[in-house]
């Protein structure tokens, strides 16, 4: 499978389209959510994307898949899709959003919550080290 965006770009060999295709189907099955929904959630949290496309990621893995839609549905289902090895990739807009909970916090008001997600929570471990410091 090659990725559009070149910056997490892997080969078929590396990328097993397969596998991919279940766990996503997994995922959503474990939430209990249909194509529609999960084609729903995935249009609130700001990536438009329609329901047979979702029904082609499992059923008829592409050969090229979209990283943004990935690191959507990894967001969404609460997943780990791809191990990115030693990349980091987590959406611009949760990497605001955390930023803003640590300036609305400043002084003496509550911290956002540690986010479940491995990246974002570094990136918090980080902003909570400078909170800490100065």
């Amino acid at each position: 499978m090659i990725f559009e965006s070149t910056s997490m770009a892997k080969t078929i060999q590396e990328v097993n389209l397969p596998k991919l295709s279940r766990a996503v189907s997994e995922a959503r099955q474990k939430k209990g959510w249909t194509l529609e929904q999960l084609s729903h959630e995935l249009w609130q949290s700001g990536f438009p994307t329609a329901q047979n496309k979702l029904w082609r990621l499992e059923n008829k893995p592409p050969k090229r898949i979209d990283t943004e839609l990935l690191l959507f549905l990894e967001k969404v289902l609460d997943v780990p899709l791809l191990d990115t090895g030693e990349q980091k990739q987590v959406l611009i807009e949760d990497v605001i959003d955390l930023i803003d909970g640590f300036v609305d916090s400043a002084g003496d008001g509550p911290l956002p919550d540690k986010p479940a997600n491995r990246n974002l929570g570094l990136i918090y471990e980080k902003l909570l080290a400078l909170r800490n410091s100065g």
